[in-house]
């Protein structure tokens, strides 16, 4: 089958050109891709953490497959928490995130990959695994963004010596990998082809989530929360956007994208300094929107996988795992999420949320249809940077842009009383700075793209059957054509 995968890594990438080129087509070039990302991208998501797919079947409607976690608790809670703050320096601020067992929600990778497969793809599950357990187990040469995110989040992992044994096997356990270090995982592996010989949750992690996060080692969760969560499949959010049909996340990140690009869309372009203000302006909307609705998801670490196929089958899919908590169910190489103890979540304090409550989301898998055939997939990682990074992309692209052109366009992001704007390859800096002050006390500026905007890694199917793609270079993505 030929089409084009674009993620963030030429490892992940490959991962899934693979399976194209055995004959599957795009759901499971994506779904191989993603389980790929937990050994070549192994700290920006984890068979511990959840999902959202979109994906539209050649001819058919657009599907949300829905794999994000729930709030644990339903058989009551410790006396005492296993919940720490812990805190992360970026370089141009210091940030607090909060880890530990009580920290943790039931993962649904497994069971969203599994409902996917089985309903919308054409290979077994032993052929989508096999190239993510043989990275785990052979290696994956740490490169420059997974040195920078082992050391990011060394105060995190190096919490429990056992998760670095796990996750890192071989490697020194008191600091974090270098450049050019192989990361080994062979319990991840292992886990991943239980995972394929049963097409669920493999037992072992069932257990050890009970076990290691339940109420007895300072946890929320139980064989009642393991039991009740649950894969939703259903219809995502969709709105017009000029010719474009979109798809995109059910959950609150796909409705602020929509809110984001539709504003852009309201006014024609302009000069550069009034279009970076427009641009701004937009962000901040959705940001504003955000506050009005229920609280965001996670901040954390995320990735992302498009692919489009050449009978044209699209599926986008963004994964997640928070920071991570600190601990692996012992045995399975599974680094836990930690999506209860991040702040954006809990704004009025931690563990309020009522057990069994949906958590809400940031993330926003992307599908963009035109009425000419051409089919576009899309999504980034970047937590709350993510509406602002999709909506600019879908802008571009409705203005007739390429989508090398609406990738690596410099974008901006506003908030309420701040912006951000990359002033790489921008005319003059100083005006760029003047004019965004005038709606935003805060302005600050970067100088070249960074990992901070976001990762929007996009795969396209033109109207012709041509096929392009981009893996953005803000996130180290790379897109493989198989032709």
């Amino acid at each position: 089958m030929s089409g084009v995968v674009s993620a963030g890594s030429l490892q992940t990438a490959e991962a899934g050109a693979a399976i194209l080129r055995a004959g599957g087509n795009a759901v499971d070039a994506a779904l191989a891709a993603a389980l790929a990302c937990f050994a070549a991208e192994p700290l920006l998501a984890s068979a511990g953490g959840a999902g959202i797919m979109v994906l539209r079947p050649p001819g058919g409607d657009p599907v949300a497959i829905d794999f994000f976690s729930v709030v644990p608790g339903l058989e009551g809670r410790p006396e005492r928490l296993d919940f720490q703050a812990i805190e992360i320096d970026f370089g141009a601020a210091v940030q607090a995130f909060h880890v530990g067992r009580a920290s943790a929600c039931v993962p649904l990778v497994f069971e969203g990959v599994a409902a996917a497969a089985q309903r919308f793809g054409t290979r077994p599950l032993a052929e989508l695994v096999a190239p993510a357990a043989r990275m785990a187990r052979e290696g994956v040469v740490a490169d420059a963004l997974t040195a920078r995110t082992f050391r990011l989040l060394w105060q995190i992992l190096r919490r429990d010596p056992e998760c670095m044994a796990e996750i890192a096997e071989g490697l020194p356990c008191d600091r974090p990998p270098g450049i050019g270090e192989r990361v080994r995982n062979t319990r991840l592996a292992d886990t991943l082809e239980a995972f394929a010989a049963l097409g669920a949750t493999p037992p072992a992690l069932q257990r050890g989530l009970i076990e290691e996060f339940g109420i007895a080692r300072g946890g929320l969760i139980s064989a009642r929360d393991i039991e009740t969560a649950s894969v939703n499949v259903t219809a995502p959010h969709q709105f017009t956007l000029g010719e474009w049909q979109i798809a995109t996340s059910p959950r609150l990140g796909g409705r602020l994208v929509g809110m984001i690009a539709e504003a852009l869309g309201e006014q024609a372009e302009s000069d550069e300094d009034t279009e970076v203000l427009r641009q701004a302006r937009a962000s901040q909307a959705g940001h504003r929107a955000r506050l009005a609705l229920p609280p965001p998801g996670v901040r954390g670490s995320t990735t992302h996988v498009s692919v489009v196929d050449g009978e044209g089958g699209a599926a986008s899919v963004t994964l997640t795992a928070g920071e991570g908590c600190g601990h692996v169910v012992t045995g399975t190489g599974v680094h836990i999420n930690n999506f209860l103890g991040e702040e954006d979540l809990n704004p009025a304090g931690f563990h309020l949320h009522a057990p069994g409550a949906a958590l809400p989301t940031m993330i926003a898998p992307t599908l963009a249809m035109h009425p000419s055939g051409r089919v576009v997939a899309l999504g980034s990682g970047g937590s709350n940077r993510i509406r602002s990074a999709v909506g600019l992309v879908l802008d571009g692209l409705v203005r007739g842009r390429s989508i090398t052109e609406a990738v690596t366009k410099p974008r901006v992001h506003g908030e309420d009383h701040a912006v951000w704007v990359e002033l790489a390859e921008r005319g003059d800096p100083t005006g760029i700075r003047a004019r965004l002050a005038e709606g935003f006390p805060a302005v600050h500026d970067f100088s070249t793209r960074d990992f901070f905007f976001g990762g929007v890694h996009v795969a396209e199917r033109g109207r012709a059957g041509e096929l392009r793609g981009i893996g953005d270079a803000r996130r180290n993505g790379a897109a493989v054509i198989v032709d």
